[in-house]
C-alpha cells in the first residue's frame, strides 16, 4: 500500500484517481502504482497515528528490520513546538541504536515521517511526483501543477475540447490538458515566453497570444469554447480593487460571447466578491467546489455554468 499526499481540499480528486482511500485531509491510500498528476508525493506506507507530543512520536514509531544503511526524511505541516530537523535526528538516533548504519548522502533505504497537524504516517521510499520536467520557467504567480491538474477534472476536460487560460501565465493548466492528450488549447497573458518554453519542453501544442481579453472575440466565434479554466486576477498591493473589477467585468463580457451554452468556466481564486457581482450580472451559475491550501492563502475552486 501507498500514500499519496496533495494540496488540503484536492483529497478527493486524488482518491477518484487513485482508487484509493481519504485517512485525513490532503492523505489518500491507494494500491496502484501509476504516475498520479493530481499527488504532490508517494511513499510506501508502513504505519501511521494520532498523537499528542511530541515523545509520542518518538514511542510510536515502528521496529523495522533492513538491510542496509539509512536515512530519516521529515515533513511538517502544522503549529508544533517541534521542527522537522529534530525530528529526522531522534528518529534517526532510534534506528542508529538499532543497530543500523547512517548514509545521509546515498542510503539504501529512505524512511519518511509525514506530520500534518497531530497526526504521523511513517513510510519509506519518498518519490516526488509534483515536480514536472518541462517547468524550466516559473514566476511568482506560477501555479501548482497537481492544482492545475485538478481544475481540469473539475471542469471534466476531455481531449477534444476547446479548452482556453485567459490568464495563462506560465502555461501550466494548459500544458498539464495537453499532457492528458488535449488538441485544442489556448492561452492568452501579457507575458508568454514562460508558457511557450514550457510547453516546448514538455512537446505540447499550445496557441498562445499575447494580447488582453479585448482580442477574445476575434479569436472566438460566438459560442465556440468548451471551457474556460485559469487563475483569475484579484485584488492585492499591486493590483487595486478597480483595476481588478474592471479586468473581471472584461473577463465575464467575453466570457458570455465565446463560451457554448454547455460551456463551463472553472476560477481558482483566493477573493470571490466580484466573481459573485460579475457571474450574477451575467446570468451564470456559481458553485463554490472546493476550498484549498495554496502557499499562503486559501483559494476557491468555483465552476460557473449558464442559468437553464
Amino acid at each position: 500500500m501507498k500514500i499519496g499526499t496533495t494540496l488540503v481540499g484536492l483529497e478527493n480528486i486524488l482518491k477518484d484517481e487513485a482508487k484509493g482511500k481519504i485517512i485525513i485531509p490532503g492523505r489518500v491510500l491507494f494500491k496502484n502504482n501509476k504516475k498520479l498528476r493530481s499527488c504532490l508525493l508517494t511513499y510506501d506506507y508502513i504505519k501511521h497515528f494520532k498523537f499528542k507530543n511530541e515523545n509520542e512520536i518518538y514511542e510510536k514509531i515502528p521496529k523495522i528490520k533492513f538491510k542496509g544503511t539509512f536515512r530519516i526524511d521529515c515533513s511538517r505541516q502544522g503549529k508544533h513546538i517541534f521542527n522537522s530537523q529534530e525530528i529526522r535526528q531522534k528518529i534517526g538516533e532510534i534506528f542508529y541504536n538499532q543497530g543500523n548504519k547512517v548514509d545521509l548522502n546515498n542510503p539504501d533505504n529512505i524512511f519518511y515521517a509525514d506530520i500534518i497537524d497531530n497526526y504521523c504516517f511513517f513510510g519509506k521510499n519518498p518519490q516526488n511526483l509534483a515536480k514536472r520536467d518541462y517547468r524550466v520557467r516559473s514566476s511568482k504567480d506560477s501555479l501548482n501543477a497537481c492544482l492545475a491538474y485538478s481544475l481540469l477534472k473539475i471542469a471534466k476536460f476531455s481531449k477534444n475540447k476547446i479548452l482556453l487560460d485567459c490568464f495563462c501565465g506560465d502555461g501550466i493548466i494548459l500544458i498539464e490538458a495537453g499532457l492528458i492528450g488535449g488538441k485544442n488549447l489556448y492561452g492568452f497573458n501579457n507575458d508568454i515566453k514562460n508558457a511557450s518554453i514550457n510547453a516546448k519542453v514538455a512537446n505540447v501544442k499550445i496557441n498562445l497570444y499575447k494580447e488582453d481579453l479585448n482580442w477574445l472575440d476575434t479569436f472566438f466565434k460566438k459560442n465556440s469554447v468548451d471551457i474556460i479554466a485559469t487563475k483569475i486576477i484579484f485584488e492585492s498591493k499591486t493590483k487595486s480593487i478597480n483595476f481588478v473589477d474592471k479586468i473581471i467585468r472584461e473577463f465575464f463580457h467575453h466570457a458570455d460571447h465565446i463560451l457554448k451554452n454547455k460551456g463551463i468556466i472553472v476560477l481558482l481564486t483566493p477573493k470571490i466578491e466580484l466573481i459573485e457581482k460579475y457571474s450574477k450580472y451575467y446570468n451564470f451559475n456559481l458553485k463554490k467546489e472546493l476550498i484549498v491550501e495554496h502557499g499562503n492563502l486559501n483559494y476557491f475552486i468555483l465552476s460557473l455554468k449558464r442559468f437553464k
